[in-house]
C-alpha cells in the first residue's frame, strides 16, 4: 500500500458527529479547551464574539490558520491506522487481525473537520477529488470591525466490523460468507464562509456587536456500500465477491447567518459574555445532482485503498434512468442539511497577564451541522510572559466526552505564533470516544488590539 499513509492521516484529520462546523475558531480558544469566548479579541472575536469587537483600540491580521479535530468511537487512531495499513503514523505496532477482532460488532466511526485548504492539498497529493477551497483562511479587524473568511471540510465515515477486515486483510475465500457492509457509509460538506462583524460599546460597561456571514456551499455529499453478491462457484477467473457503491453529491449551495453578541465588563476584572451564531439562518443546496458509483470484487481489496477511490466514476441524475443504488444513497441527503443555533456563555477574569474563563455551549437540535462535542463546557487558564504566552484547558461534553488542551504563543514584537492542541477521550452508553485537534496560527498585531 504505497500512499495509504496518506489517506489514513487525511480520513483520521479531514474527516464530525454529524459534522462540526462550530469547531472551536482560532488557537487560543482550542487551547484553552474551547473557551476564549470572554476576552476574545481581533479576528478571533469575529467567529466567537462580535462584542468584543467594540472594546478594540488596534488592529489584528490573520494570514493563516490551520485547524484540525478528529472523534473516532469504537477504536482508537493507531487501530485505525493500522486497518488502512498507515501504522507508520500511529504509536504502536499493531496486528491487524487482532485490531479487528477488538472491534464492536458495528464497528466504528470517524469524524471530523479540517480546514478547506488543508484538504485540498492532501487529496491533491493523493491523486483523489478535491473537497474544499485551496486558499488558506485569512482575516482582518480594524477597531470595531472585522472580516474572516474561511473554508471547511466535514467529513464523516462509519465501516463496519466485516469491510474493516476486508480492507485490513484483504479477500479470504474462508471469510467469504461473513462479508456483510452493515452500515459503512459516509457523508461529506465542504463550505466556504465569509463572516463581516460589527461591536460598539454603549455607556462604557457594555458592548453588543452583530455578524453576517454568506456561506458558498461547494459540496454536500453522502455514500453507502451494498450488501456484496458472492458466487462460491464462480468459475475460475470470475469473482467470487462483488460489491457495489454509491454516492450522490450536490455541488453547490448558498446560504447566510445572522450573529449577535453581548459583552459586560465587571468591578474586579470580571467581564460577562453571550453570544448567538446563526440566530437567523438559511441553507439551499442545488438540486441538479451528481452520481458517484464504483463496482468492486475480491481482487480490488488487495490494491491500495486510494486506488479504490480513484476506481468512482461520476454523471449527472438523469431523472427516470436513475439506478435503484443511486436512487437509495440519495434519500435524506437534504435533510437538516444547514448549520443550527449555537448560544454561548461565559464568565472570565483577568489581571496583568492572567486570564481565566468558563464557557457553556449549547446547540439547537436541528441542523445537522454539529457535532457531539458542541454540548460543552470549557475552563481555560491564559498566562502572558514577557515573548511567550502558555495556555491550558479542560472541557466536559455530552455523552461522557471528556478534553485536556495546551497551548502555546510566541510575540516577537507584532508577530504572533500560535500553536494549540488536545485530546478527547471519554465512554458513552453504547462506545468509547477518542481523538485529537490542534490548530496553527500566524497573525500580525498593532495598536493595542491584543
Amino acid at each position: 500500500m504505497k500512499r495509504i499513509a496518506t489517506l489514513g492521516a487525511l480520513a483520521a484529520f479531514a474527516a464530525p458527529f454529524a459534522a462540526s462546523a462550530q469547531m472551536s475558531p482560532g488557537a487560543r480558544s482550542v487551547g484553552m479547551g474551547g473557551g476564549g469566548m470572554v476576552f476574545a479579541t481581533g479576528v478571533d472575536a469575529v467567529e466567537w464574539n462580535p462584542a468584543n469587537l467594540g472594546w478594540a483600540g488596534g488592529w489584528n491580521i490573520s494570514f493563516y490558520e490551520l485547524g484540525a479535530a478528529s472523534l473516532i468511537a469504537g477504536a482508537d487512531l493507531d487501530e485505525v491506522l493500522a486497518i488502512f495499513g498507515a501504522d507508520r503514523l500511529g504509536s504502536a505496532d499493531l496486528n491487524v487481525s487482532q485490531v479487528i477482532n477488538s472491534l464492536p460488532a458495528d464497528g466504528f466511526k470517524v469524524s471530523g473537520v479540517t480546514e478547506g485548504f488543508a484538504t485540498a492539498f492532501g487529496t491533491d497529493r493523493a491523486d483523489i477529488p478535491q473537497p474544499g477551497s485551496p486558499f488558506p483562511s485569512i482575516g482582518l479587524a480594524f477597531g470595531p470591525i472585522g472580516i474572516r473568511v474561511r473554508s471547511r471540510v466535514l467529513t464523516e465515515f462509519t465501516l463496519s466490523k466485516e469491510i474493516a477486515d476486508l480492507i485490513g486483510n484483504g479477500f479470504v475465500e474462508q471469510n467469504i460468507q461473513n462479508y456483510a457492509v452493515g452500515n459503512t457509509g459516509w457523508s461529506t460538506t465542504s463550505f466556504s464562509e465569509v463572516t463581516v462583524a460589527y461591536g460598539t460599546t454603549l455607556g462604557g460597561l457594555l458592548s453588543v456587536g452583530i455578524g453576517g456571514r454568506y456561506v458558498k456551499g461547494h459540496g454536500l455529499v453522502q455514500g453507502r456500500f451494498f450488501e456484496p453478491v458472492t458466487d462460491i462457484n464462480a468459475p475460475v477467473g470470475s469473482p467470487m465477491l462483488t460489491l457495489e457503491s454509491a454516492a450522490v453529491e450536490a455541488t453547490n449551495g448558498t446560504g447566510y447567518g445572522l450573529d449577535v453578541g453581548f459583552s459586560l465588563d465587571l468591578p474586579g476584572g470580571f467581564r460577562a459574555a453571550v453570544s448567538g451564531t446563526n440566530i437567523i439562518q438559511k441553507m439551499t443546496w442545488d438540486e441538479d445532482l451528481v452520481a458517484h458509483t464504483a463496482t468492486y470484487v475480491d481482487e480490488d481489496f488487495d490494491l491500495d485503498f486510494i486506488d479504490l477511490l480513484d476506481r468512482f466514476q461520476s454523471e449527472p441524475i438523469v431523472a427516470n434512468s436513475v439506478s435503484l443504488e443511486v436512487l437509495e444513497v440519495s434519500q435524506g441527503l437534504f435533510e437538516q442539511s444547514y448549520f443550527p443555533q449555537v448560544v454561548r456563555a461565559g464568565i472570565g477574569w483577568q489581571a496583568g497577564g492572567t486570564t481565566l474563563e468558563a464557557v457553556g455551549i449549547s446547540v439547537a437540535p436541528r441542523g445537522r451541522f454539529t457535532s457531539a462535542w458542541d454540548q460543552r463546557i470549557s475552563l481555560g487558564i491564559e498566562q502572558k510572559i514577557p515573548l511567550l504566552t502558555l495556555r491550558a484547558g479542560i472541557a466536559r461534553a455530552e455523552d461522557g466526552l471528556n478534553a485536556v488542551t495546551l497551548g502555546l504563543g510566541l510575540g516577537l514584537g507584532p508577530v504572533h505564533l500560535e500553536a494549540s492542541g488536545g485530546r478527547f477521550d471519554g465512554d458513552g452508553e453504547f462506545t468509547s470516544w477518542s481523538g485529537y485537534y490542534g490548530t496553527i496560527a500566524f497573525q500580525i498585531s498593532g495598536g493595542g488590539s491584543r
